[in-house]
C-alpha cells in the first residue's frame, strides 16, 4: 500500500515540475592565417592550444549548460556569447578575441543556470606560442 502511494506521489511530483537536463553544443570557427606571422590571443576563460597539420586556426568551443531551456541556449549562441572574432592589426599581425568578454550569469525564473564553456584552438604546426599562451609566432623558415 505504501509503495503505491509513494509511487503515485513521485509521478505527480515529476509531472508538475519540468526536468531540464544538461545540454551540450559544440561550435567551430576557422581563421585563415596565410600571410600572418603573429597572432595575439585575447580570449575569455580557459582555453587550450593544440598543434595540428592544418594551415588555418580552428577554434572549437564546447558549451554545457544546465537548468535552461534549448531556446535560452539558442538565444545565447545567436547573440554571439561564445564567438571568437579576428581583428587584423597589420598585414602580418592579427588578434583573436572573445566577442563578449563579460559573460554575466544566466538567470531564469527557476534560478541561475550552470554554464561551462571550454575552448580549444588548433594551431598550425608552423607556429609556436609563448609560455603564457597569449601570442602565437610563426616559426622561422628553415633555409636549405
Amino acid at each position: 500500500m505504501h509503495i503505491r502511494f509513494f509511487g503515485a506521489l513521485l509521478v505527480c511530483f515529476l509531472s508538475s515540475h519540468t526536468i531540464q537536463a544538461q545540454m551540450e553544443r559544440t561550435m567551430y570557427q576557422v581563421f585563415e592565417i596565410d600571410s600572418i606571422k603573429q597572432v595575439q590571443l585575447d580570449l575569455a576563460g580557459i582555453y587550450e592550444l593544440k598543434v595540428w597539420a592544418g594551415s588555418s586556426i580552428l577554434v572549437e568551443t564546447n558549451i554545457q549548460i544546465s537548468h535552461a531551456s534549448p531556446e535560452i541556449l539558442n538565444f545565447l549562441i545567436k547573440q554571439g556569447r561564445y564567438d571568437v572574432v579576428a581583428d587584423t592589426l597589420s598585414p602580418e599581425n592579427m588578434r583573436l578575441k572573445t566577442k563578449i568578454r563579460d559573460r554575466k550569469p544566466i538567470k531564469t525564473p527557476d534560478g541561475e543556470c550552470t554554464e561551462i564553456a571550454t575552448t580549444k584552438l588548433f594551431v598550425p604546426d608552423t607556429f609556436i606560442w609563448t609560455d603564457d599562451k597569449k601570442t602565437l609566432q610563426r616559426k622561422p623558415q628553415e633555409k636549405p
